[in-house]
């Protein structure tokens, strides 16, 4: 899913994500905020009682008094919450990882390459 796709789209009372200092709960009437989401699972009560999750590895939320919109790079609805948390939360870390580890691959590649052109240029030579 791109940052641009919506990631839920329906009527709610009560909607529960996690930002960086921890759950927040909105429901209708809401005052205006912006903030961004950590990786978990966005809950969502619909006007019949029916319950939605969402897994987001994170993203934004912006809430006005009558919407609630949620912009994401990743996530996956379901409804078992079980399957979220231990499946996709997890997929979401491991990928977090290889990312992370990548990204040290690439500066330490980058840095070598510093080094060594240093090197060259301290011994006389020209670019």
């Amino acid at each position: 899913m791109s940052c641009t796709d919506v990631v839920l789209d329906q009527e709610a009372v009560h909607v529960t994500v996690e930002d960086p200092t921890g759950s927040l709960g909105i429901r209708p009437g809401h005052a205006p905020l912006v903030t961004p989401l950590v990786q978990g699972i966005v809950y969502v009560r619909t006007g019949t009682g029916s319950d939605t999750y969402v897994a987001v590895n994170g993203g934004v939320m912006v809430v006005t008094p009558d919407t609630i919109r949620i912009a994401s790079r990743q996530a996956v609805a379901g409804s078992d919450l079980r399957h979220l948390e231990t499946t996709v939360l997890h997929q979401f870390e491991a990928e977090a990882e290889a990312d992370r580890t990548n990204h040290t691959a690439f500066e330490k590649m980058r840095l070598s390459f510093l080094r060594r052109v240093t090197d060259f240029e301290r011994s006389g030579g020209r670019l």
